[in-house]
């Protein structure tokens, strides 16, 4: 090539030469454009900018109520609510209301006094076997037995628990120094409320050894054992 034919660089600058498109403030406007898209394809823009859109699992509560078995049976509270007198004891209609229909029923009659003994087998706390047992003449109760209960013992009676019941003794002291008993029974004899207490449960002893307390009025009349050591 001939340099001497060359432009020189003025000549070179004063003439007119097309630019490139890659050299076009647009084409970059473009590239921009389309790479500011992609970054912000999947995300949502807020006052306080973009943020990547994610999904979030939400657990449903459990809002179905559980089932809780409902404890039935007939309670201490409800045996000891009977009151028991010959013409003003609790009502049979009363009892039966409260504690439902009786498990079985027997009926006699002495001299014109109808005498009826309903027995409840659902005990609440109750052994196997246990019973609640009411007995109503002309209509009104005038005995009840509640037996079987379940008693938790921090120790077994012995025959030295049973030597510490006196005559004289109140009811309190009974259950301070024994706990509860295993069964009640609660009868009237001459105008007077005559209450058994049956301890049969971690008692030294035979099997099936127990013993009983009686109270006339509320005081400690008397008291025997079986099988006991």
């Amino acid at each position: 090539m001939d340099s001497n034919n060359l432009p020189t660089r003025a000549q070179y600058r004063s003439k007119k030469h097309p630019k490139h498109f890659y050299s076009r403030w647009w084409f970059w406007l473009i590239i921009i454009i389309i790479l500011a898209g992609g970054v912000t394809a999947g995300m949502k823009i807020t006052s306080t900018g973009p943020f990547k859109e994610t999904t979030t699992k939400v657990e449903k509560k459990d809002t179905s109520k559980k089932k809780v078995k409902k404890q039935t049976g007939v309670t201490f509270y409800q045996y000891n609510g009977i009151y028991l007198n010959e013409t003003s004891g609790t009502a049979i209609e009363t009892v039966h209301s409260i504690l439902g229909k009786p498990s079985s029923t027997s009926i006699t009659e002495n001299q014109g006094v109808k005498t009826e003994q309903d027995t409840w087998n659902d005990v609440k706390n109750g052994q196997l076997g246990s019973t609640l047992k009411v007995s109503f003449a002309n209509g009104h109760a005038i005995n009840k037995a509640l037996n079987g209960l379940k008693v938790k013992r921090s120790e077994k009676l012995g025959l030295d628990a049973y030597s510490s019941v006196q005559n004289g003794q109140d009811v309190d002291a009974i259950h301070t120094n024994l706990g509860k008993p295993n069964s009640y029974s609660e009868s009237l004899a001459d105008g007077k409320s005559v209450v058994n207490y049956t301890y049969s449960s971690d008692v030294s002893g035979d099997t099936g050894a127990n013993f009983v307390v009686t109270f006339t009025d509320g005081s400690v009349s008397g008291k025997s054992q079986s099988g006991m050591e």
